[in-house]
């Protein structure tokens, strides 16, 4: 199964708060940002698009889903991290003890009132078990869900790639499943985007 991987463009966040499930709207250079997207997906002969629910994933799916005539579907397993107490904050008012706890794990650390990255892993492991079935699929997604197929793929979990990852980078996934049923694949960046703002990790 071929997954394309696209991630939303720059969401309007003026005040650089820490959002996962903090609905935003894309920022106004949306209109540059998101051509070079549709271009990387020439090679694409996908047959379903699938969308995170959040706004900022939903206005890139409408220019994917023009420029395709794939409907949209919205899923839920493809949704951002939860980082609960952490939504809408300044990382630099963050508590101590939680940002080190964090830091000390960064992909078990379960953010209060919200999800650890290893929480994200399964969600997206079940839906990207019920894609297999599909030949090609596209997700617009997210930072977090991208990252977890790269840990599949291989990429150790002690290198975050949840932090590396740019605005609009799509990425081409190929997965197979192994004999015990487990989807094992590798993957190529197609289309490097925008960088965002570093993490203190």
């Amino acid at each position: 199964m071929i997954l394309w991987t696209l991630r939303h463009t720059r969401p309007h966040n003026p005040h650089g708060y820490c959002y996962g499930r903090t609905d935003y709207d894309v920022a106004d250079s949306f209109v540059s940002e998101y051509p070079g997207v549709l271009a990387a997906l020439a090679e694409s002969r996908a047959g379903r698009l699938f969308s995170s629910p959040l706004l900022r994933c939903r206005r890139l799916a409408e220019k994917v889903s023009e420029h395709t005539a794939l409907p949209i579907e919205t899923r839920e397993e493809i949704i951002e991290l939860h980082f609960g107490n952490w939504e809408e904050k300044l990382l630099n008012s963050v508590p101590n003890e939680q940002m080190n706890a964090w830091k000390n794990d960064l992909r078990g650390y379960r953010f209060p009132g919200g999800e650890s990255f290893q929480d994200l892993d399964r969600r997206v492991l079940r839906f990207l078990n019920t894609c297999m079935q599909y030949e090609e699929v596209i997700w617009v997604s997210h930072a977090g869900v991208i990252a977890s197929l790269m840990h599949y793929c291989g990429v150790p979990e002690t290198d975050f790639v949840e932090g590396k990852l740019t605005y609009a980078t799509v990425a081409r996934f190929e997965f197979t499943l192994s004999e015990s049923g487990t989807p094992q694949g590798t993957f190529k960046i197609v289309h490097e985007g925008i960088p965002q703002l570093k993490l203190p990790v």
